[in-house]
């Protein structure tokens, strides 16, 4: 009974202290007081109006004011983690997003858990794609965090295929997608790139499809490859072998009698960057190989590219192995460069001559050389969009 009364004694004397102390505000603060009283709805709308109109600082408080009021609103921490993103403090991001995780997941809210993972992949996105630029993250490192990312991205799409939100309207599964493949595209993961270029991506995009004749070249380290004339290549449909001779025989003595394979080929390829394609190594593959006695002549000094000219009665010429004068089989230590044209050049140039330079005074017109090369020219059949190659655009959008 004693026990019963001290109880009631002091909620008593507690609920005097809070009255007593109410009253004392309103005598000496009653200017401060608010005339009204927004509640957690009007402050998270508040919170994400300031995030689309760029304040992130203010919609940073008021996502906070929110968590302050009820620490169980998931979407405040949420908006935290978005502002904080927007505004670099990628740290802070991080902490929230994690927070809205956990909270989200023993909510059941899926929707929240997948705007965030997708807030996370673009946190990591920034965060690898920033640290490149400054340096302070080698390629590996970098790479690492962009795969962590791209784990993040799948869990948005886990939780929510067709993923959208109210905040960042623009930013949408399509969005995610076109950034994710563009994210395997960069690291040469190709097959997984196409992947997400499925028929909502196609369809919010400009694709055109176009048939053109590349011809194939090589570098030093033997790596074969084809330029596409148009790029922004995005998937590769056929490709035809057409190393044929597309011009009649001339008269010149260096024109050899040839009759070209009526084969098709296809090979194995890979898309690099946005308009290349990559064709087995002349280690891993044994390409065309000719040997042919040429006659040199001199284009006219009137093009931007004079000089002394072998001819070769094959298109495509892309690896020279040797070539040594007729009349002086010792001199093999010819100088060369396989010929491509500038602007100023008669429209037959192209990817067929064997450029000599005049290293000694028998390389003029009129002169036979013994020529070994290899050859190859295709036409691609390829989808190409000008809008992917704006992909890296939503870097910006998001740095």
């Amino acid at each position: 009974m004693i026990r019963k009364y001290i109880s009631i004694f002091r909620t008593i004397i507690i609920l005097s202290v809070i009255s007593a102390f109410m009253i004392r505000c309103g005598e000496d603060f009653s200017d401060d007081i608010p005339t009204s009283f927004t509640n957690v709805t009007d402050e998270l709308a508040a919170g994400w109006a300031s995030y689309q109109s760029g304040n992130y600082s203010e919609a940073e408080g008021h996502f906070i004011t929110v968590a302050e009021r009820d620490a169980e609103v998931a979407e405040a921490y949420n908006g935290l983690g978005w502002s904080y993103m927007r505004s670099k403090e990628l740290s802070n991001a991080a902490s929230q997003f994690s927070f809205v995780l956990s909270l989200a997941k023993l909510q059941g809210n899926t929707a929240i858990q997948a705007d965030a993972y997708a807030g996370m992949f673009l946190m990591n996105y920034i965060k690898q794609a920033s640290g490149k630029l400054s340096g302070d993250l080698s390629e590996a490192q970098a790479e690492e965090i962009l795969i962590t990312g791209l784990q993040y991205a799948d869990s948005t799409l886990k939780f929510n295929p067709a993923y959208s939100s109210d905040h960042d309207p623009d930013f949408d599964d399509v969005a995610l997608k076109k950034l994710m493949a563009y994210s395997y595209y960069s690291m040469h993961r190709f097959h997984e790139a196409l992947d997400f270029i499925d028929e909502n991506v196609l369809s919010s995009i400009l694709v055109d499809t176009v048939t053109e004749e590349i011809h194939v070249q090589s570098d030093d380290d033997k790596n074969v490859f084809g330029t596409l004339p148009s790029g922004g290549a995005i998937k590769i449909l056929e490709v035809k072998d057409k190393s044929v001779l597309n011009w009649p025989n001339q008269g010149d003595t260096c024109w050899n009698d040839y009759t070209p394979s009526a084969e098709v080929e296809y090979f194995e390829y890979y898309l690099q960057g946005h308009n290349q394609v990559i064709f087995p190594s002349i280690d891993e593959k044994i390409y065309p190989q000719r040997t042919d006695t040429l006659t040199s002549f001199e284009l006219a000094s009137i093009y931007k590219d004079a000089g002394t000219m072998l001819p070769t009665p094959r298109t495509g010429v892309f690896q020279v192995y040797s070539v040594y004068y007729v009349d002086d089989p010792a001199k093999t230590e010819l100088r060369y460069w396989i010929y491509e044209p500038g602007n100023l050049v008669p429209t037959f140039f192209k990817w067929n001559f064997v450029k000599l330079h005049k290293d000694y005074n028998f390389i003029t017109s009129g002169k036979k050389f013994v020529l070994t090369y290899s050859y190859r020219n295709y036409e691609v059949k390829y989808q190409r969009t000008d809008d992917f190659l704006e992909l890296i655009k939503l870097l910006e959008t998001y740095f």
